[in-house]
């Protein structure tokens, strides 16, 4: 872990498709390809990255119907720069985010995929393990098309 100095932490609203791969990449995640990438980027309804030294630490992003349903995704901090409360600083953010346009007596839901045994970390932001009351089990599944074209779900 490289200790980072307070303030040396900046953020914008931006990423390339090549560094948010790396990003990817270095936590083991798969790589999206750069089209993809383009357009999920690009649509994202917020976007925050942690910079260190005008390189991308960090990240996080918010999808969204623009409603009421938000969910947090791609959020990611380097190994090298985890334990300096980057990810607690782009969790906040994206909280503060969705709550500054919150009007009296208005109810939103904010999900998350969890990443395998990081469940700890959401929860310190109220985040619930599902299933957690009438809350069902978070789902997904990932679909590849090879180069032959035979498509698998894993």
């Amino acid at each position: 872990m490289k200790k980072i100095p307070e303030g040396e932490i900046t953020f914008t609203n931006n990423i390339s498709v090549t560094d948010y791969n790396e990003l990817r990449k270095s936590v083991g995640w798969i790589l999206v390809a750069p089209k993809r990438a383009e357009i999920a980027l690009n649509h994202s309804f917020y976007l925050c990255v942690a910079m260190v030294e005008n390189k991308p630490a960090g990240m996080m992003r918010i999808i969204s119907d623009g409603g009421y349903s938000f969910f947090i995704t791609d959020v990611i901090v380097k190994p090298e720069y985890q334990g300096n409360h980057i990810g607690t600083a782009l969790i906040s953010k994206a909280l503060d985010y969705i709550e500054k346009d919150l009007l009296e007596d208005e109810t939103v839901m904010i999900s998350l995929m969890s990443a395998y045994e990081k469940e700890e970390f959401y929860q310190k932001f109220g985040f619930h393990r599902r299933p957690y009351g009438n809350h069902g089990s978070g789902m997904s599944v990932w679909v590849t098309r090879d180069l032959s074209g035979h498509v698998e779900r894993t």
